[in-house]
């Protein structure tokens, strides 16, 4: 048990924590951007518009932070891009969105947030498609 806590293995194991990073909080996005992704596809127009872009390209936009960019987080491909990508996403989501309600309606948008702040300091980590580009 000891073992666990040397410095000379905390490396691998701060990879492992970041490849489980990585995956578990995107899969738990991809839960609410799926839905999205639908009706996105189906041509909807009634989509919320915070940014003043229009309601299709709001859509597309909740569409690439809750589909796409997690897809990409979950593979360590273009991280730190997706994983800036996903902090607009829930910035504007708490800020712009819940910006009159009180912090227990932010709280998911904040929750989100974090994760993909780590990621984006971190890196995706020795498990990862930009560490197999890399070398």
């Amino acid at each position: 048990m000891l073992q666990f806590f040397k410095p000379s293995s905390l490396h691998n194991y701060t990879d492992l924590g970041l490849l489980i990073l990585r995956i578990g909080v995107p899969l738990l996005l991809l839960t609410h951007g799926y839905d999205k992704f639908l009706t996105f596809l189906e041509g909807a127009s009634d989509f919320p518009d915070p940014l003043h872009v229009g309601a299709r390209l709001s859509h597309a936009l909740a569409v690439l932070g809750e589909v796409i960019a997690p897809v990409l987080v979950m593979l360590g491909l273009l991280t730190r891009v997706a994983a800036g990508i996903e902090i607009i996403h829930f910035l504007v989501v708490a800020f712009l969105m819940h910006a009159h309600e009180p912090l227990s309606e932010k709280e998911h948008a904040l929750l989100y947030l974090l994760p993909y702040a780590t990621i984006f300091l971190a890196g995706a980590g020795r498990y990862s498609v930009d560490r197999l580009i890399a070398k």
